[in-house]
């Protein structure tokens, strides 16, 4: 009788924890997409989550130059469920934004996605 309540039991825990893990906020969308290919001159990046929550930070980096990119606007101060952060225009290449965020519990989230910008069809050749 005490196994049978052990594995009762322990089947509570998993299944409460399973319902903690999935209950926690995610990015579902950004423009760009990831692994989107853009046109050069981007100068905003969405984010759009499951659930409000509070971003501390977002990193744009330019992948192939090793370079961070600045946001030049501020990060939203109150929980959201989406933002935008402007960046001065994109030129080519490949980007990756990686983001932090805090749920209303408390738990600290991470993601990334990554995506290319191409030159613009009408740009001049390099002389």
């Amino acid at each position: 009788m005490g196994t049978l309540k052990s594995v009762a039991l322990a089947t509570v825990f998993v299944v409460a924890g399973v319902a903690a893990a999935l209950a926690h906020a995610k990015m579902n969308a950004s423009v760009p997409k990831d692994g989107e290919t853009v046109v050069a001159g981007l100068s905003e990046i969405q984010l759009q989550f499951s659930k409000p929550l509070r971003l501390t930070l977002i990193h744009v980096r330019r992948v192939d130059e090793q370079q961070e990119i600045a946001v030049s606007s501020e990060l939203p101060t109150s929980f959201v469920d989406s933002a935008k952060v402007a960046v001065d225009a994109l030129q080519a290449g490949s980007y990756e934004v990686s983001w932090t965020a805090v749920s209303n519990d408390g738990h600290v989230m991470k993601g990334s996605f990554a995506f290319f910008v191409m030159r613009s069809p009408d740009a001049q050749p390099a002389r």
